[in-house]
């Protein structure tokens, strides 16, 4: 008689791991996947002129590598990997006219921004003024 309610334990016991490991797989293969989502995108400056260099700034919710483009052309060094959530990079428009600056994580992230021609020579068109140690 042992035997036999030894054996029903070991069945009920097989059949409850067996609930238990179907039950996680479940979870598992409907557990949604990591996103890799852009959360924002801007320039450090307001007006932008043609040849001068400014920083991008892109927002992620995720740590997966970023790319950068202008009007649909990888910029130079990326892809870059976020750190605390933000990538930054180097960017200098070559020409004038309105841009179309994107990063892409998973899905793209967009930002318009019109590119002026230089009105000065040298370091006073790319935000030095003239005067630029006395601050701006």
């Amino acid at each position: 008689m042992t035997v036999s309610v030894n054996k029903r334990i070991a069945r009920r016991a097989g059949i409850g791991l067996t609930a238990v490991a179907a039950m996680a797989c479940s979870v598992g293969l409907t557990a949604s996947t990591a996103s890799a989502v852009p959360t924002g995108l801007s320039v450090n400056a307001r007006n932008i002129y043609m040849g001068c260099v400014y920083q991008i700034t892109a927002t992620y919710d995720s740590w997966f590598q970023a790319w950068f483009y202008d009007n649909g052309l990888v910029i130079a060094g990326s892809p870059i990997s976020p750190s605390n959530g933000q990538a930054t990079i180097q960017w200098t428009p070559h020409s004038a006219g309105t841009h179309t600056l994107s990063t892409l994580q998973g899905s793209a992230w967009e930002l318009k921004v019109n590119v002026l021609e230089p009105t000065l020579t040298g370091s006073a068109t790319c935000g030095a003024s003239p005067l630029g140690f006395l601050g701006s």
